[in-house]
């Protein structure tokens, strides 16, 4: 597949499963007037710098599910040519939409193809608002529905089965509350989760994860207030799930399902600086850190926590409680 020399601003329309039911009227009014590209192109220089030679940045906008108006827009840093070992790292951003349009997975990493999506709503936050995040469900489907149906036409011949999944911050409240419960058994590959996470109201089925899936979860020190309520219980979900899985053992899970802490920061700043340097920090070592197993070099303790042993900022993970409330303010500013 052969690019031209500039950045692809489309508008598409797919057809794909329908939409959990009872929540398409209320987004359908919510997402009201976002069928158009938004953000001005923000960041696509950057990130095709970063992205380098033979990848163009490519932003388009769809609708990915049957049955649901809701527009998704979404960026691709695409390869000239597409081969059958490329997978994606699929990137949900934290409130705001900063790392959509930042798209630190930019660059091309042992063959996995960056994807950024954009929150469906006017306030660009994963699940929409409150500290529930009610309407996961129905973004998860959009995410799924894009990445099933969508990408592999746009990309003919990537590796469906390997791919992977970044949250941050108020992404990986979506991710770790609706995408893994509802569509884990879908997607095996793996799921880094940085600097957030929210309980599902059902818990997490032990099919959504896999005998091989990765998973990392990623905090600092000094998080937000309420993600300190509601990362706990996200890992006991994760846990719980993670021990009903056939054929895992013991020794297999401390390295598979990990937990790191220990960066001295505040909200997503792992490198000890800020939220968008400390995001790039640790997905520049998306490879080293999700296939590897290794440590994040300068980021993460020099070995990484088995996640059955995590105690996210003090609080025994598991023994926190399924689908504990969060209280505080929902998000961050730049997430």
């Amino acid at each position: 597949m052969l690019l031209t020399n500039f950045v692809t601003i489309a508008i598409l329309i797919a057809g794909a499963a329908s939409a959990p039911q009872g929540t398409r009227k209320n987004n359908a009014k919510t997402n009201a007037n976002l069928n158009q590209i938004r953000g001005n192109g923000q960041g696509i220089q950057a990130a095709q710098q970063r992205a380098g030679s033979g990848v163009k940045i490519v932003e388009k906008i769809v609708q990915p599910t049957a049955g649901d108006p809701t527009f998704l827009q979404f960026r691709v840093a695409m390869p000239q040519t597409i081969t059958p070992d490329m997978g994606l790292n699929v990137l949900l951003h934290g409130d705001g939409g900063q790392s959509f349009f930042a798209m630190p997975n930019a660059k091309l990493d042992s063959n996995l193809i960056g994807v950024t999506v954009l929150a469906p709503n006017a306030p660009m936050k994963w699940g929409g608002l409150g500290n529930n995040r009610p309407d996961g469900p129905q973004h998860a489907t959009l995410v799924k529905d894009l990445v099933k149906s969508v990408l592999p036409q746009m990309m003919p011949g990537f590796n469906q089965s390997r791919v992977y999944f970044t949250g941050v911050s108020g992404g990986s409240l979506t991710l770790t509350s609706a995408m893994i419960p509802l569509y884990g058994s879908m997607f095996q590959s793996g799921w880094l989760i940085m600097c957030g996470g929210l309980p599902s109201p059902n818990g997490i089925p032990a099919s959504a994860i896999g005998p091989n899936t990765r998973i990392h979860v990623q905090t600092t020190t000094n998080e937000l207030a309420f993600l300190k309520q509601s990362i706990p219980p996200a890992v006991t979900d994760l846990n719980q799930a993670i021990a009903k899985v056939p054929g895992v053992t013991p020794q297999q899970a401390a390295t598979q399902f990990t937990f790191d802490g220990t960066p001295n920061g505040g909200h997503c700043a792992f490198d000890g600086q800020g939220f968008s340097s400390g995001i790039q920090a640790v997905v520049s070592q998306f490879s080293a850190l999700m296939l590897n197993g290794q440590p994040a070099r300068g980021i993460t303790a020099a070995n990484l926590a088995p996640l059955a042993q995590a105690r996210p900022f003090g609080a025994a993970a598991g023994q926190a409680q399924n689908g504990a409330k969060t209280n505080g303010k929902n998000g961050a500013n730049k997430n």
